[in-house]
């Protein structure tokens, strides 16, 4: 089967996914941009392409926008040579481009998401969206939440197929939980005696790091902070004013190292304000950490159980959270590595692959 994905940029989950699944199929991959503005070349370091990669050169706007006419000419000049075309997107000219191009000369194309959240938004706005996606002649969702984004804007709900999302191999999980962090916690200079907590992810607003720092005044647990960002400085000045000598600030890393920090702390936590998906949920959960996650993080309402591998809060609520922060413990771990275990690069690809064989077969 030859398939045709159209995506934004290489972002080095997507990339490991794109590899497995190429094993299943012969796959060509369009990246309407070597990287985003706002992610460091080290993000795309580890990068290694087995499949067809193709990227943009030009055209770019904001973060990760494109505005090239490239995606719309390389399907006009090859669609012919595919039997599926994938856009993973609709919100950039590029690909507001390329889709109508697609429908205007009944190519067939699936449109694939790795989440959604429908917002205020205008009569127009929203019509505008609608015209966009209801285009697409099937659709690939990683969640519920994702499938009902699409229904709301105007996806056929019998053409939206379940896929497996990760960021994750097999390998990478943890076969039991580790008991003994010593060592771990003295590579990272961290206490050996307190309660740790971890959020990895980028310094900025949405990510509401700064309701979390709040939090950590008037408690006796550690919290460690990994990523880079605009906010960074804002951090680090709460932390003089507030002489808080229980947090610190650590620069992003790669996967493998932080993947040892993650074994050295006891619990994952994100009180972001929005997340479409929220990858370190499964990071986490891999490396045996239970997650405590805002109610806006699409993965932790995908994949948390309250009381069995972490739990759910309102960020309204800070007396909440604080009592899952003391309720949350080593008893969770196991059934957070079972929850990664389902939600793996091999599993992702197999379920993709197991989709455009029935679309292609109709």
């Amino acid at each position: 089967m030859r398939v045709l994905i159209i995506f934004n940029h290489p972002a080095p989950y997507k990339v490991k996914a794109f590899n497995e699944l190429s094993k299943y199929c012969d796959l060509t991959v369009l990246f309407e941009r070597t990287k985003a503005k706002d992610r460091p070349d080290s993000f795309y370091d580890a990068n290694e392409y087995k499949f067809n990669a193709i990227f943009l050169k030009d055209g770019y706007i904001g973060n990760e926008g494109t505005i090239s006419n490239g995606p719309r000419k390389y399907i006009k000049e090859h669609h012919h040579e595919f039997d599926i075309i994938i856009m993973n997107g609709y919100s950039h000219f590029a690909e507001i481009k390329a889709i109508r191009y697609l429908h205007k000369h009944h190519i067939k194309f699936g449109l694939m998401i790795n989440g959604g959240v429908v917002k205020k938004e205008s009569v127009l706005k929203k019509l505008y969206k609608t015209s966009l996606v209801n285009k697409a002649d099937f659709y690939m969702s990683p969640s519920r939440y994702a499938s009902k984004y699409l229904e709301y804007y105007g996806a056929n709900k019998n053409n939206i197929y379940k896929y497996i999302y990760s960021n994750l191999r097999e390998k990478e999980i943890l076969a039991s939980p580790i008991k003994d962090k010593t060592d771990l916690r003295k590579r990272f200079n961290l206490p050996l005696d307190k309660k740790i907590f971890i959020n990895a992810c980028q310094f900025i607003e949405r990510k509401n790091n700064m309701q979390l720092l709040s939090l950590f005044t008037n408690r006796n647990d550690y919290l460690v902070l990994v990523g880079e960002g605009p906010e960074k400085e804002k951090y680090l000045k709460f932390i003089e004013d507030n002489s808080m000598n229980n947090v610190v600030v650590l620069d992003f890393m790669k996967k493998e190292e932080l993947f040892d920090l993650y074994k050295a702390c006891d619990v994952h936590i994100t009180l972001s304000k929005q997340d479409i998906f929220g990858h370190t949920v499964l990071e986490a959960f891999a490396n045996g950490l239970p997650v405590i996650s805002s109610n806006n993080v699409i993965s932790s309402l995908e994949y948390i159980v309250d009381g069995y591998n972490g739990y759910i809060v309102s960020l309204e609520d800070n007396n909440e959270i604080a009592k899952k922060m003391d309720e949350i413990g080593d008893s969770l771990s196991v059934n957070a590595l079972e929850s990664a275990r389902s939600n793996t690069f091999e599993n992702s690809a197999k379920s993709i692959y197991q989709i455009l064989g029935e679309v292609y077969g109709k």
